[in-house]
């Protein structure tokens, strides 16, 4: 089986009941990391949607008509759908496409260019080709000539945005031939913003006029061959492998605008009006896609997420000000270029959307965190995030309170408080919330932190000064809080204020995404961890099986029980296009069976890597470069219920340490010689020199 394959039969059903879970679109899709089209069609037309990471209306208010908007949609005339069958090649990033006699070849170029190649016997009418804007949101549209070229032009502007945003979508019709019985025609077209290039349509029309069809066919398919070559996975589960390749192919397809990386819903937008304006929602929805990237050797789908949060950095320390603390916070949301959409007159926190939430810039931090600890890259690290983590800890610093010689949270609700705002909220149905104690994510998430400044600050030789105090608020961080549910001791969701509740997955992801608990904790914190994750079966929560799928791998549970779980999420959200139809947004769950499948096979998140640590181990599998903490790429196999083969590349010249009790030496594979190896149980160390693969035997 291919599998980065994947076949659709038949035409899109998009289900519109004004829901957010219904507007992910099932229609055939590629993109090229900024630029992402959708196939769709209507009563007469193949419909195929464009959109753009960077397309957005800057239109500043909750929610009012701004956010991501759509950019038009392709329209080609006179096509029988009602055979229909679109082949998906994920590792060439090609759509074939076969329409009762009409036959298109269609892709996404790496220069935002979409081209695409229609075939049709020679008796029948040559489909129409044209380009439909929206007239939604008040845009100002026109449709011109420019050297041949058609374009077509959307434009936000005026008094009531606070920036331009303009697009110019040109088309240009190649050539045209006929050879044995049927007309092919071939097309180019660009799609080019003003945050591309000021002179906009000038570029436009210059890429249409100089493209190369076959040149940008080769480059597109070497892009994605060469993506998929980072790192590969091999499971005795064909369909869950399949799901795997796609996930990571639609994820690097929306988050490759390092200025403008995808929200909510990356650059699938179908129309102008996608639920929360498609923006960055920071308290899991923003964070959840990155999830996977780091463990699938993929680190450089992370060059975009920093660039909207540092945007930010103005308002996120005049927001820590308002709780009399230094350094930063974030709202719950907010769009790019630091777009306003948050700011509520009637909010009872200072007229901003908290949501009763102070943990926002702490999850933020998360993923900058993940990169950090994979990577160990410290001029990245400088220029990109270490300034934002440094001040995400300096709020926290002040934030705390000490009593009793532990650190207490307070006043930080461990979910939103949805309606703490207007004239209908009422304090005291609300009182356990706005007052909670120790909310048990936030507990995780400041614990990471403050670890990660820690360790970040030494590697980096800088801001000594903390250190005492860093080591302090590590060591005596108030402990999880837990409560007797069902008979057994579980964790409970806050100290004071919500005990449990039967849905999302917050109660759980201090293990994960915040890697607070793992194989190598304390026996009991790993019952109460299981305990707490059986209580209610997470697997299906239409907001946090990405985070309770992996959580679970972290904590050892029954493998066959995530395997199902990933089954699960296949069979009730799957998509004929591989997206996941969820109610708690568009991208992040395309995290799910990536980040858990990874976590299954490999672990590294507390100084060990563990192979296969939650894995059946009568199915044999096998990895090639996944990434560990410590910046290394492993590669193992599993057959016959032993590793019989373990492969380590250093990339940091690190000290490595493995569980792995069939270990008997490590060779370095540059000069084949045996190095010295420190042995204590099941666990074996051993030095490292910087790029340098090592074979353990």
């Amino acid at each position: 089986m291919n599998t980065y394959f994947n076949e659709i039969t038949s035409k899109p059903v998009n289900i519109n009941s004004g829901g957010a879970v219904y507007k992910i679109p099932a229609g055939a899709m590629c993109g090229n990391g900024d630029l992402g089209v959708v196939f769709d069609n209507d009563e007469k037309d193949l419909v195929i949607h464009i959109s753009k990471c960077d397309f957005w209306k800057f239109t500043s208010g909750v929610h009012k008509d701004g956010g991501i908007k759509t950019v038009g949609d392709l329209r080609i005339g006179h096509v029988n759908l009602n055979e229909y069958n679109i082949k998906q090649y994920f590792d060439k990033g090609l759509l074939e496409c076969k329409f009762s006699g009409t036959e298109i070849e269609f892709f996404v170029a790496p220069e935002n260019l979409i081209y695409f190649e229609i075939k049709t016997p020679e008796s029948e009418k040559i489909p129409s080709v044209n380009i439909l804007l929206p007239d939604t949101c008040n845009s100002e549209n026109s449709v011109f000539e420019e050297s041949d070229v058609k374009c077509y032009s959307r434009k936000f502007c005026g008094e009531e945005v606070e920036r331009e945003s303009a697009v110019v979508v040109c088309l240009r019709e190649i050539d045209t031939s006929i050879a044995d019985g049927f007309k092919t025609a071939r097309y180019c077209i660009s799609v080019v913003t003003n945050f591309d290039d000021s002179e906009y349509i000038n570029k436009g029309v210059d890429m249409v006029l100089n493209c190369n069809y076959n040149e940008d066919k080769k480059r597109t398919q070497e892009k994605w061959e060469k993506f998929f070559s980072a790192s590969k996975v091999t499971l005795p589960y064909k369909e869950i492998e399949s799901f795997y390749n796609s996930s990571l192919y639609h994820l690097a397809g929306c988050m490759g605008n390092r200025a403008f990386p995808p929200g909510l819903f990356g650059n699938f937008v179908t129309d102008d009006f996608f639920p929360w304006a498609g923006d960055y929602h920071m308290n899991y929805n923003y964070e959840a896609p990155y999830y996977c990237v780091f463990s699938s050797n993929h680190p450089e789908l992370f060059d975009g997420y920093m660039t909207p949060v540092n945007e930010m950095k103005n308002e996120a320390k005049r927001m820590a000000g308002l709780f009399g603390c230094r350094g930063y916070a974030f709202p719950v949301s907010f769009g790019p270029k630091a777009l306003d959409v948050y700011s509520q007159e009637d909010c009872k926190e200072h007229g901003i959307l908290f949501l009763g939430q102070k943990s926002h810039a702490a999850y933020t931090s998360v993923i900058p965190i993940m990169h950090w600890f994979s990577t160990y890259d410290k001029e990245y690290a400088l220029k990109n995030y270490y300034d934002f983590v440094l001040n995400t800890a300096a709020f926290w610093e002040d934030y705390l309170v000490k009593e009793k010689g532990k650190y207490v949270i307070k006043g930080d609700a461990a979910h939103e408080i949805p309606y703490y705002r207007g004239e209908k909220f009422r304090y005291i149905t609300h009182f356990g919330q706005v007052n909670t104690i120790n909310a048990i994510n936030s507990l995780g998430l400041v614990k990471l932190l403050f670890n990660a400044v820690y360790d970040m600050s030494k590697e980096l030789g800088l801001n000594s000064e903390k250190y005492a105090l860093w080591e302090d608020i590590i060591e005596n961080l108030s402990d999880f809080p837990t409560f007797i549910k069902k008979g057994k001791k579980c964790f409970r969701y806050s100290k004071f204020g919500i005990r449990w509740r039967n849905e999302n997955t917050v109660g759980l992801q201090h293990i994960y995404p915040a890697s607070q608990i793992g194989l190598s904790s304390d026996e009991k914190l790993l019952k109460i961890a299981k305990n707490t994750y059986f209580i209610n079966d997470r697997r299906l929560d239409d907001n946090g099986s990405n985070s309770y799928l992996p959580a679970g791998a972290r904590i050892g549970v029954d493998p066959d029980f995530l395997i199902e779980g990933i089954r699960q999420n296949i069979k009730e959200f799957g998509l004929p296009n591989r997206l996941f139809r969820h109610h708690g947004g568009g991208i992040e769950h395309l995290t799910t069976i990536p980040a858990t499948v990874n976590e299954m096979l490999m672990q590294s998140h507390q100084g060990v890597i563990r192979l296969f640590p939650c894995w059946n181990k009568n199915d044999d599998a096998a990895f090639t470069n996944l990434r560990a903490d410590g910046a290394f790429l492993v590669s193992a196999e599993l057959k016959n219920e032993k590793i019989i083969s373990l492969k380590i590349k250093s990339l940091k010249g690190r000290k490595c340490t493995v569980e792995c009790s069939d270990i008997k030496s490590v060779i370095r594979k540059a000069d084949n010689k045996e190095i010295p190896c420190e042995r204590n149980g099941n666990t074996a160390s051993f030095e490292t020199q910087e790029n340098a693969e090592y074979i353990l035997i």
